[in-house]
């Protein structure tokens, strides 16, 4: 076994004398003897610096010679692949140009083509997003954004629904246009509700300047934080308000402070995804007070049923919540 660890240091052990040695080295009972063998061989390679054996050397041509063919072959498979590659990026380049000429020609008669997104979240889903100047956008559930894919001297975003915006602050006015109505900015945050079942536009300022404009009467006004604006066909009205209370939805919750029990219901089928109905209109005079994060809809109509003067019922086959009034039939 000596002569084989010695073989072995040296790389000169034939392939059955190889075996041999991988499975006594492999035994776990070996290892003392193992080290025994090896360390020897080691101190006196250093002690003496003595010569290594001399290779075999028919076999060391024959390795040689096989590792060269072996690399030729690879070589040449790469250059096979790099003219086939060559071949491809041609028609790429060709097919590049055509499609450049092509848009040059469409551009060219109308300067002004961009090309445009939109995006858009499902009731239930809120979404934060990026635009093309790195100003952020938070959309609320049912909305839809339309915006280019590069901005140009006026950065103008289409909106239907409702979005929270944190604008980049830039040169270049960055417009919100709704229904025939606009916010103006520079840089600031605000959020913008426009949903499709109203004609109105309302826009409550965090931070910044913004100008809430009808592009159809010309009529403007220009907001503070803490000021909302209404914007419907002809007029346009400012009040104070909580922002944190118009806003907190893009957070994950909504704060109720006595909203009138519609537009609490309202609120509720977009936010959970669900369809609330009820025929007893005076239940319009109620109005709700509250905060809602992480209740189910379940939970809130639960707790509706406990704070008001209701009861309701769920179709779970048609996510149909019914309200009534307590007492009615």
């Amino acid at each position: 076994m000596k002569n084989l660890f010695r073989k072995y240091y040296h790389s000169t052990l034939l392939p059955g004398e190889f075996n041999e040695f991988l499975s006594y080295f492999n035994n776990k009972k070996n290892e003392i003897s193992i080290h025994g063998e090896i360390l020897p061989l080691w101190n006196q390679s250093l002690e003496e610096h003595e010569t290594l054996p001399e290779p075999n050397s028919v076999l060391f041509k024959k390795v040689k010679d096989a590792i060269y063919l072996n690399e030729r072959k690879i070589l040449q498979n790469k250059i096979k692949i790099f003219s086939y590659s060559l071949r491809i990026a041609a028609i790429l380049i060709v097919a590049l140009l055509i499609s450049s000429v092509v848009y040059y020609q469409k551009t060219s008669k109308n300067e002004f083509a961009v090309q445009m997104q939109t995006i858009s979240t499902p009731f239930g889903a809120r979404i934060k997003t990026v635009l093309p100047d790195s100003s952020i956008v938070w959309l609320n559930s049912g909305s839809s954004l339309t915006f280019p894919t590069v901005f140009g001297k006026f950065r103008k975003v289409t909106l239907l629904g409702e979005a929270f915006f944190e604008v980049t602050k830039n040169s270049n006015p960055f417009i919100v246009s709704a229904k025939g109505k606009e916010v103006e900015v520079k840089g600031t945050s605000f959020n913008v509700k426009s949903f499709p079942e109203t004609k109105s536009l309302e826009t409550t300022l965090v931070e910044g300047t913004v100008i809430v404009r009808n592009t159809v009467t010309m009529k403007e006004v220009t907001l503070r934080p803490g000021q909302h604006a209404t914007l419907t066909e002809n007029e346009i009205s400012v009040k104070n308000v909580e922002t944190n209370i118009l806003t907190c939805w893009k957070d994950g919750k909504l704060i109720f402070n006595k909203e009138p029990f519609p537009e609490f219901v309202k609120k509720l089928e977009r936010w959970y995804n669900v369809k609330i109905e009820y025929d007893d209109q005076t239940l319009n005079d109620l109005w709700y007070t509250g905060t809602i994060e992480m209740e189910t809809i379940s939970e809130v109509m639960e707790m509706l049923s406990i704070a008001a003067p209701v009861t309701y019922s769920f179709n779970n086959k048609e996510r149909v919540f019914t309200i009534k009034a307590k007492g009615s039939k």
